[in-house]
């Protein structure tokens, strides 16, 4: 495998990137041809590390929705967690000219690359700064905008599950190129506790500062690598339990009061051996390799690890300028020889067990592309069932003049119970889907498929209503309460938070969003109103957003106003000076 097939890199791009690296100002600047490179300086200050006024276990913190809109989870609703000091580093970044010059690259329009570097810190620096690029310009802006390239040397970890899966969701991972050698400390300290850490951190961050010199064999370093290498241990022998599914009963029991790091691999790591560059983009394959490729076989091995490590975080010149001698390999679930010899996994010093772990981790993400597969072979039966409510039951109810929510409220005849059929079967397939994502049973790249978000998005438009329905036709709402409080599916509430995220991209403001509320819940709103005392206010936003409901095609305007349709009904019986004034009045007649 030739190195540019990872993502367009190639050696120069590499050496330029490692050498641009090296800078001590906050951020460097230089361009080669029609690449330009921003470089950030690596700290080796305790503060730059961790937050002091973080108390978190690990110095993490949640991203800013505002600000980062799409790292985020979209089943679960949660925002990604990242490490406060790196992205205090990056807000102070961003306080500085840095957004003016990398505006000034996009506007010139004779870039065709924007490469983002560093070493080390630098490296988180670089992440957060790519992640940043592409929030402010590939989802909030129109136009042609230079493709990011994010490429680290021995970076620590930045952030977590959620992190990662944003990144693979929105098609970004492919931005992010992680170099590591093998023995390097860096890449696994965020892995530990940083109660553990805290006491030899600062000499350890002394010693890895390449500015710093040789400060000789410092017994500091062994027992912080001890404890790092123990966590590390803990956390990957936890996830192999998660992903093979009946982990070891004493892990379970060990992960449920003892709390583990949150950080996890994001992009593409090319671990450096002696002979060769492996590639790997599977994040529990790489936290698995992390823990292994760092273990020892004998007394000898296991006491000089722990100055590797610090050796290692030292020689990235050195593999820079030895990769065109280098074979690269990419690992996948059909190179990996779970016995010894000549291979990739051999150079790693990769143990039997090690191998097993990796392939889980390869076995897993198998299943999860299968699970994805089983779920479109189910779209064309979905569509077939949306199709006959659309084009069969509708205009079937309209002839009673009613619209289709009231006729399925009513239920008096055989299409009405055949929708109802339809809508338990969709539900199924939607709830299962939905536990799917949840869990984490699906490739990151799920939710950010259009055409499954335009038929999720379709679905809730057209069935919602029929929930709704069914809930008030039963009493829900006597018993359980409101429907959008009590009653509503989470699986409406996941195919708009889709939905929405989409419109967010698209250069909708998250404020029109948060206004514009949901559609699908129209029915909702009207069935409290019904019940309730003239409400002039909340009567006067809902006809607000109903022009915009009706105009974003939320709701359908041909069955609403129906002559018997209830919400006519209802709207007739409001005060004749609400009537005389409405935005409807036209519409109602």
């Amino acid at each position: 495998m030739a190195l540019d097939a990872l993502a367009g890199l190639n050696n120069d791009l590499i050496t330029r990137s490692w050498m641009a690296s090296t800078t001590t100002k906050p951020f460097h600047k230089e361009e080669e041809g029609n690449t330009v490179f921003f470089a950030f300086k690596s700290s080796f200050v305790e503060k730059d590390w961790f937050d002091p006024e973080n108390t978190s276990p690990f110095g993490e913190t949640k991203m800013n929705r505002e600000q980062f809109p799409c790292m985020r989870s979209i089943g679960n609703d949660v925002d990604a967690t990242v490490n406060e000091a790196f992205l205090k580093n990056l807000q102070l970044l961003i306080s500085t000219s840095f957004p003016v010059s990398v505006k000034a690259v996009v506007d010139s329009m004779r870039s065709q690359r924007i490469v983002f570097t560093g070493h080390s810190s630098g490296g988180a620096t670089a992440i957060l700064a790519t992640v940043w690029y592409l929030e402010t310009y590939f989802t909030k802006q129109s136009g042609f905008f230079p493709e990011p390239l994010c490429v680290t040397f021995g970076a620590p970890l930045v952030g977590d599950y959620v992190f990662k899966h944003a990144l693979g969701r929105e098609n970004w991972s492919r931005f992010f190129v992680n170099f590591v050698t093998r023995f390097d400390i860096v890449p696994r300290i965020m892995l530990a506790r940083k109660a553990s850490t805290k006491q030899a951190l600062p000499r350890v961050l002394s010693q890895l500062d390449p500015r710093a010199g040789n400060q000789g064999n410092d017994q500091s370093i062994t027992g912080f690598f001890t404890v790092v290498m123990k966590d590390t241990a803990t956390v990957a022998h936890q996830a192999v339990c998660k992903l093979i599914g009946n982990g070891e009963p004493f892990l379970k029991t060990l992960s449920s009061f003892l709390e583990l790091s949150p950080y996890r691999p994001a992009g593409t790591f090319v671990f450096s051996t002696g002979t060769r560059l492996v590639s790997v983009s599977n994040s529990d394959a790489i936290l698995q390799i992390l823990l292994y490729s760092s273990q020892s076989s004998n007394e000898q091995e296991l006491s000089l690890r722990p100055h590797q490590s610090i050796r290692d975080h030292h020689s990235y010149e050195e593999m820079v300028h030895s990769m065109g001698m280098k074979v690269v390999n990419q690992l996948d679930l059909h190179h990996l020889p779970l016995d010894g010899g000549e291979s990739a996994l051999s150079d790693l010093g990769l143990s039997t067990r090690a191998r097993q772990c990796v392939r889980a981790a390869f076995e897993a993400e198998k299943k999860r592309v299968d699970n994805q597969n089983k779920i479109t072979a189910k779209q064309r039966k979905i569509v077939d069932k949306l199709v006959w409510i659309e084009d069969e039951y509708k205009p079937k109810c309209l002839t009673h003049k009613i619209g289709y929510y009231d006729s399925f409220k009513e239920s008096n005849e055989e299409k009405d119970f055949r929708a109802n059929v339809i809508r338990a079967e969709l539900a199924g397939i939607y709830d299962e889907v939905l536990g799917l994502v949840k869990e984490g049973q699906l490739p990151d790249g799920f939710e950010g498929r259009i055409e499954w978000i335009e038929l999720a998005n379709r679905y809730r438009r057209l069935i919602e209503p029929l929930d709704i329905s069914n809930y008030h036709r039963h009493l829900k709402n006597e018993d359980t309460g409101p429907y959008m409080i009590h009653g509503r599916p989470n699986r409406y509430k996941h195919a708009q938070r889709g939905y929405e995220h989409e419109l967010l991209k698209a250069g909708r403001s998250a404020e029109e969003i948060k206004r514009s509320d949901c559609g699908s819940c129209f029915w909702a709103e009207v069935e409290e109103l019904r019940r309730k005392e003239y409400d002039e206010a909340r009567v006067k936003k809902l006809e607000e957003l109903l022009e915009g409901w009706i105009r974003d095609k939320e709701v359908d305007d041909e069955h609403i106003f129906q002559e018997g349709s209830s919400f006519r009904k209802w709207w007739h019986s409001l005060p004749e000076v609400h009537r005389h004034g409405s935005s409807l009045r036209v519409r109602m007649g």
